[in-house]
């Protein structure tokens, strides 16, 4: 696989390099002294618990909208108002949340932000020596694969990520504040950090990164378990 290929799988994770001062394009997040912590905030002590997080790709937060995306995109306009009288008040805001942001993100909804964080916890894992970077860009292929089927190019996966990140935020609000702390979730600081840095660094990477270039699949190392997510 050519260094533009490696670069572009690398570059799934360019919203969590733009928020924390990491390479947009090295197999490993951070180039120079290891300045993560997985087991603190990732409970991933070990190779085992690294690839056994990566099913997050597919079963991870951006389950929580899948459905209201999906059921967005299909309603007629008469159909989907009549869905929301009929949802709760927590699940009624989400939807409208998704309609909101459909524009930008496409069908594809919040998965980036699973997408991106996997693809950080794979560079983290080779700087670690949990994963080779064979495995690691392996690995990558497979997140580029679900990143091009539920997106058309990186402003709706990034958008995809940065409506992810905002859903997590504010996980925590009740019911009844929950669309006020989401609504507030354009002018939050980090957010913001990562829009601009975005902007100021990964625009002309991304530009030269066509989102369709080809990307060669590499060959499956040995060393992964047949049972390993893919």
């Amino acid at each position: 696989m050519d260094e533009n290929a490696q670069h572009w799988l690398h570059a799934l994770s360019a919203p969590m390099a733009a928020l924390n001062g990491a390479s947009y394009t090295a197999p490993d997040y951070h180039e120079d002294e290891d300045r993560t912590d997985l087991e603190r905030w990732w409970g991933i002590a070990n190779r085992a618990q690294l690839l056994d997080m990566l099913g997050m790709a597919d079963n991870g937060h951006a389950s929580e909208l899948s459905e209201a995306y999906w059921q967005f995109q299909r309603c007629l306009p008469s159909q989907w108002q009549a869905l929301l009288e009929r949802l709760p008040l927590r699940e009624r805001t989400k939807h409208e949340y998704a309609a909101r942001t459909f524009p930008d993100c496409g069908p594809g909804g919040t998965r980036a932000w699973d997408l991106g964080r996997m693809s950080f916890l794979l560079r983290a894992g080779v700087k670690k020596g949990f994963v080779t970077p064979e495995e690691s860009l392996y690995l990558h292929h497979r997140l580029a694969l679900r990143a091009r089927h539920y997106y058309n190019n990186w402003n709706s996966y990034l958008a995809g990520y940065l409506f992810g990140k905002a859903l997590w935020n504010v996980a925590d609000s009740s019911d009844e504040t929950l669309a006020a702390h989401l609504e507030r979730q354009g002018s939050e600081h980090w957010n913001r950090c990562i829009l601009l840095n975005i902007r100021l660094g990964a625009d002309p990477l991304l530009a030269s990164l066509a989102w369709d270039m080809p990307l060669p699949e590499p060959q499956r190392p040995s060393s992964l378990q047949e049972d390993c997510w893919s």
